[in-house]
C-alpha cells in the first residue's frame, strides 16, 4: 500500500469536516458551534489528523486558527471533494424526480447582465433542471473547472499555461475602460482626461492575478507609464457600481459593467482607448466530458445569445495619449 493510500485509510471523515469549518471560521469555537460540537472534540479532531499526517495544519493564537501553507494545500483539495461529495448525495436524493444539476462559472458582469434572461429561458424548456451559478475570477473558475466542481466557465480567454488541456469557444469581445460618475472632475466637458491626468487620480482597478488586471498593466506598460498604487481593488458588480457614483474615483472595469449606468445618464465612459484593453470572452470547458441534453441546450443558447454581445468599443474615444 503506498503512502497516499495508507494516509486515506487512517481518515476519518468527522475529521475532514473538523478541519474544513475551522479553516472556514478561523476559529475552533466557532467551527464548534456550526458542527454542533464542544470545542474540546472539533481540537481533538484536528490534533488526530494532523498527527495521521505528521504535519501541523494551523498556526494557533488568541486572534484564531490559521492555515499553515500545509494547512492551504489540504484545504483547497478537501473543499473540492466535499463540494463533489455533496452533489453527489444530492444527485441521489433528487433521483426520483430526475432533477439534474448544472454548475455554470461565470465572471461577475456576464452573471448581472447576461446570464439570468437566458437561464429563465432555459428553465422553461427544462423545468426539473437546477443551474448553480458561481461568479469569480476567471483563475479562480478554471480551477474549478479542472477540480470538476464546475461543469463550464463563462470568462475572458487565459494565456497559453492556464488554459493548457481545456477547450474554449470565443463569443464576443468585451473592452476594458475607464469611467467615472457624472459629478467627477474629469466627466466635465472641459477636462482634461489623457492618460497621465487619469492615472493622477484616485483609482479602483481589478484585483491582481485577474486577466482585466493583467491586460491593464500591459496597456500601462505599453503606453509609457507604471501602473500606480491603486486605492481600491475589486471585481464585485454591486461595489464598483456604488464606486462609480460616489464620484470620487477613477474605475477600471469591463464596459459591459457599466452599460446600464451608462445609458442612464450616471456614468461616463472616459475617451481611452486602445486593442491591448480588448479581450476576448467565451464558453470553457473540459474536453471529453459527455453532456446530457440539458447541458447541450444551455450552451448552444449561450452561444446563440452571447455571441449577439456588443462589442464594446466606441467610434468617439481617442487613442491613449502618452506624454
Amino acid at each position: 500500500m503506498d503512502t497516499s493510500a495508507r494516509l486515506l485509510s487512517k481518515l476519518r471523515f468527522r475529521q475532514v469536516r473538523c478541519f474544513i469549518e475551522v479553516a472556514q471560521n478561523g476559529s475552533f469555537m466557532a467551527a464548534a458551534d456550526v458542527l454542533g460540537l464542544t470545542q474540546p472534540a472539533v481540537s481533538r479532531s484536528i490534533r488526530e489528523l494532523e498527527a495521521t499526517l505528521d504535519v501541523v495544519l494551523f498556526d494557533r493564537s488568541q486572534r484564531g486558527a490559521v492555515l499553515t501553507v500545509h494547512g492551504r494545500k489540504l484545504f483547497d483539495a478537501a473543499e473540492a471533494a466535499m463540494a463533489l461529495l455533496t452533489e453527489g448525495l444530492q444527485a441521489t436524493q433528487d433521483m426520483g424526480g430526475a432533477r439534474e444539476l448544472l454548475r455554470i462559472g461565470a465572471l461577475p458582469n456576464v452573471c448581472g447582465l447576461t446570464l439570468p434572461a437566458i437561464i429563465e429561458d432555459f428553465q422553461e424548456i427544462y423545468p426539473r433542471t437546477t443551474v448553480r451559478v458561481v461568479s469569480g475570477s476567471n483563475a479562480d473558475l478554471l480551477a474549478r473547472l479542472r477540480q470538476g466542481a464546475l461543469d463550464l466557465v463563462i470568462g475572458r480567454l487565459s494565456n497559453s499555461t492556464a488554459m493548457h488541456g481545456l477547450s474554449f469557444q470565443h463569443l464576443y469581445d468585451e473592452s476594458i475602460v475607464f469611467a467615472v460618475g457624472t459629478e467627477h472632475p474629469l466627466a466635465q466637458s472641459d477636462a482634461r482626461a489623457d492618460l497621465r491626468t487619469l492615472l493622477e487620480q484616485p483609482m479602483l482597478a481589478p484585483i491582481p492575478g485577474t486577466i482585466i488586471r493583467q491586460e491593464l498593466e500591459r496597456f500601462l506598460f505599453k503606453s509609457g507609464f507604471v501602473a500606480p498604487d491603486f486605492d481600491i481593488e475589486s471585481i464585485d458588480a454591486g461595489f464598483i457600481n456604488k464606486t462609480i457614483r460616489a464620484s470620487r474615483h477613477v474605475v477600471v472595469t469591463v464596459e459591459a459593467l457599466v452599460a446600464d449606468a451608462r445609458a442612464a445618464g450616471e456614468v461616463v465612459v472616459l475617451p481611452i482607448r486602445d486593442a491591448a484593453l480588448n479581450g476576448p470572452v467565451g464558453l470553457t470547458t473540459l474536453p471529453g466530458v459527455q453532456d446530457g441534453a440539458a447541458m447541450r441546450l444551455l450552451q448552444t443558447m449561450f452561444r446563440e445569445r452571447l455571441s449577439r454581445a456588443p462589442l464594446h468599443t466606441n467610434n468617439d474615444m481617442i487613442e491613449a495619449e502618452k506624454e
